[in-house]
């Protein structure tokens, strides 16, 4: 993904993680942000990232500090729609060209 033509604005904001949906409480949505950021971090190399293992990383590290049964989704491009109960957790995330969704249930 290219980024002729963004703005100068734009591309600055994109490398900063933005949340765009949450149902968590602050304090649990930084912590989920924060495993985000590090799963990502610790499998990109110079090729980009390995969202495979990330998003395997992701899930069992909020499986094991939230309790099954968490799913994680990461990807340039994906739509979603996810039915969720009240209370339900679920976290929508963007950073640079990735967007990460993940949600318990």
């Amino acid at each position: 993904m290219g980024d002729k033509g963004l703005g100068k604005d734009l591309k600055q904001v994109m490398q900063r993680p933005l949340v765009k949906h949450s149902l968590m409480n602050p304090d649990m949505q930084a912590e989920v942000v924060d495993i985000i950021i590090a799963s990502i971090d610790k499998f990109t190399d110079s090729k980009g990232p390995n969202v495979e293992l990330a998003t395997k990383l992701i899930k069992e590290t909020l499986d094991r500090q939230y309790g099954p049964a968490w799913h994680c989704v990461i990807g340039e491009g994906f739509s979603f729609d996810v039915t969720a109960q009240e209370e339900a957790l679920l976290l929508v995330f963007y950073q640079g060209n990735l967007s990460i969704l993940t949600f318990k249930c």
